[in-house]
C-alpha cells in the first residue's frame, strides 16, 4: 500500500467494533447450524462474550473519545486484516466453524496489532485490546479442540 493508513481514536474503535460484530453473527449463524450439543453451547456462549466484546469497546469508545485529540494514527497496517474478515465472512467454501477459527486468528492479531498504537491516547483501551486478543486465542484454541476432536 502505497497511501499510509491513518485512523483517528474514533474510526478505529468504530472499525474494531464492526469486526467484532461479524463474528458475533458468524458465532450465531453456526450455533444454529450445528446439531453437536456441546459445540452449540460453545458456539453460543462464544456469541455471547462476542456481544460483551462490543460493549466493553463501545463503553471505551464513548468514555475516551471526547478527550482524543483528532491527531491521525498512523503504522497500523490493519488493511490485509480487515480484508481477511470480510473475505473470510464472504467464502462459501469453507465451513462456518473454520471461519470462525479464521476471524478468533485475525481478531486477536487486530487487537494485539492496535493496543501498542493507542496506548498513548488510552492506556485502558490499550489494556481492554489486549485482554481481547488473550480472549481470541483462547477461544481460537478451544475452537480447534472441538474441530479436532469431531
Amino acid at each position: 500500500m502505497t497511501d499510509e493508513e491513518r485512523y483517528t481514536f474514533s474510526s478505529l474503535m468504530t472499525l474494531l467494533i464492526e469486526s467484532e460484530r461479524k463474528l458475533h453473527q458468524l458465532y450465531e449463524t453456526t450455533a444454529e447450524e450445528t446439531s453437536h450439543a456441546k459445540l452449540k453451547s460453545f458456539l453460543s456462549d462464544s456469541g455471547k462474550n462476542s456481544l460483551k466484546r462490543m460493549k466493553m469497546m463501545q463503553r471505551a469508545h464513548v468514555e475516551n473519545v471526547m478527550e482524543m485529540m483528532l491527531e491521525p494514527l498512523t503504522g497500523l497496517n490493519l488493511a490485509g486484516l480487515l480484508a481477511t474478515i470480510d473475505t473470510t465472512v464472504e467464502n462459501t467454501r469453507v465451513s462456518n466453524i473454520e471461519k470462525t477459527v479464521i476471524l478468533e486468528r485475525t481478531m486477536s492479531e487486530l487487537y494485539a496489532s492496535t493496543s501498542p498504537k493507542i496506548v498513548q491516547i488510552s492506556t485502558e483501551t490499550s489494556e481492554l485490546l489486549m485482554a481481547l486478543s488473550r480472549q481470541s486465542m483462547e477461544l481460537l484454541h478451544e475452537l480447534e479442540q472441538y474441530i479436532t476432536s469431531g
